[in-house]
């Protein structure tokens, strides 16, 4: 015990400080960004106001949104007025249990088993998959999109705004 109190302590005089925690998303969050905040309490909450992705594109009542503190190929799907859905457009981004983008079908399979609920991609049919991921209460959830080979790219957010599979609609 004092040998670790030594280190921290020797690290805190050096000015080292421990390795943040990587990003991670879950059913409801990524890192301070949260389903259900309100436009400015998201802002306050990643420390930087928030740039709309398409202002002229914007539909009543949803947009997307970026902001400087949080990778650049995430989109904050906004509807009505908070935070819906975490969009995850690149690799190098996980799921709190370390799913990402470029993982084969198998492994997604492998790695949340029954859980996993498959249906035909609207757009990539009929390689192409839905494979979505509930929260227990059922209220959140994340969706994965697939080739039929590999993930494409994931969403996580409200069970309302994960169902829409272009952006907005």
């Amino acid at each position: 015990m004092w040998k670790a109190l030594a280190v921290v302590a020797l690290l805190v005089v050096s000015g080292i400080a421990p390795a943040a925690e990587p990003l991670r998303v879950g059913f409801s969050s990524l890192g301070k960004a949260r389903i259900g905040l309100d436009e400015q309490a998201l802002a306050k909450a990643l420390g930087t106001r928030l740039v709309h992705a398409q202002p002229a594109a914007e539909e009543a009542g949803c947009f997307y949104a970026s902001a400087a503190t949080l990778p650049h190929d995430v989109g904050l799907m906004i509807l009505d007025g908070q935070l819906a859905r975490i969009d995850v457009f690149e690799p190098g981004l996980r799921t709190v249990s370390g799913a990402e983008i470029g993982m084969t079908e198998q492994a997604l399979k492998q790695l949340y088993g029954a859980r996993l609920v498959q249906s035909p991609h609207t757009y990539a049919e009929p390689e192409g998959h839905y494979l979505t991921l509930m929260s227990p209460d059922g209220r959140h959830g994340i969706r994965f999109e697939t080739d039929g080979n590999v993930v494409t790219g994931y969403y996580a957010g409200t069970a309302r705004a994960i169902q829409y599979i272009e952006g907005c609609q």
